[in-house]
């Protein structure tokens, strides 16, 4: 019997250290971020069962009662919080411990007398900041922020003109802006919607108001007249939440795109209600305890 002719193919069996189903780099796709389709499953599930997680785009109005509540912020500047028109703030007991954990450092610092001479330079931590409130503060959640956000865009013209222009709201970014999900995610929707005719929806809007969320505290990083632009959008924005009855908005970039998962970490901005309560020096053993902390929530997966 004669043998059938030998038939040559090619077969492909991957790329040695490649993972099926991941994207190795920018840029990425709408929606689609840097994760495996199975990552993509799993966010979904947690998105869809459990309530007011970080990972559920669906968040809630707060309210921060004022005999409960203590807004705390982390700051080399123990006047942060004075003259100011907003500060980031948390009031969860885990994000407070969060936050110490991953970003208080000894820094150097300048060292002076009572009469103002300097002593030379001491190495310090960051001082922690407690406020309490007067009344009760509620805060937008990301659904809430982003309507209100929609709503500015709509009616007014210098907000509109602003969110559109790459070298206004945009101009917070770096050659790095790709390492940041939320940019990735606005970016197709705001080139769609730098064309005249076209109207962009409710939930476009809505990723592009994490953009904009992600950049309320830029001060122009030198450039007076992009730190006043900046100032002057949020100003508008912090007005028209006020109108809203709101006090602070959910920190969208730490509660959805931080891999930190920060519980509820606000942006305030109603600092008629802010009651200034204590301010001292953290120490090298508050950092110490905190990392424990954020070791236990991390294997207990909270």
């Amino acid at each position: 019997m004669d043998k059938p002719p030998i038939q040559e193919y090619m077969a492909h069996h991957g790329i040695l250290g490649q993972k099926w189903g991941t994207r190795n780099g920018p840029p990425y796709p709408l929606g689609g971020g840097d994760y495996t389709q199975s990552e993509r499953k799993a966010i979904l599930k947690k998105r869809n069962t459990v309530k007011n997680s970080i990972y559920n785009k669906r968040h809630f109005d707060e309210v921060l009662k004022a005999d409960k509540t203590t807004l705390s912020t982390l700051s080399y500047d123990k006047d942060r919080t004075k003259g100011t028109d907003m500060f980031y703030a948390t009031h969860n007991v885990l994000d407070k411990h969060q936050y110490n954990a991953l970003f208080n450092r000894q820094i150097p610092q300048e060292i002076y007398d009572e009469n103002g001479n300097s002593l030379g330079t001491g190495m310090f931590m960051k001082w922690r900041i407690d406020n309490s409130l007067k009344d009760d503060m509620k805060v937008a959640s990301e659904d809430s922020g982003a309507k209100i956000f929609a709503e500015l865009y709509k009616k007014d013209r210098d907000f509109y003109n602003f969110v559109r222009n790459d070298d206004r709201m945009q101009s917070y970014f770096v050659d790095d802006k790709y390492k940041f999900k939320g940019y990735r995610e606005s970016r197709d929707v705001l080139e769609k919607m730098r064309k005249p005719d076209y109207t962009p929806t409710s939930d476009e809007l809505q990723v592009v108001y994490r953009m904009f969320n992600y950049v309320i505290p830029y001060d122009g990083a030198g450039n007076a007249r992009n730190g006043s632009d900046m100032y002057k959008q949020r100003t508008k924005f912090f007005d028209a939440c006020k109108k809203a009855g709101y006090g602070a908005v959910l920190d969208t970039n730490d509660a959805i795109y931080g891999g930190f998962k920060a519980k509820s970490p606000v942006i305030v901005f109603g600092m008629d209600q802010v009651v200034p309560k204590d301010v001292y020096r953290t120490k090298p053993s508050d950092q110490y305890f905190s990392d424990l902390v954020l070791a236990g929530r991390k294997a207990l997966g909270l």
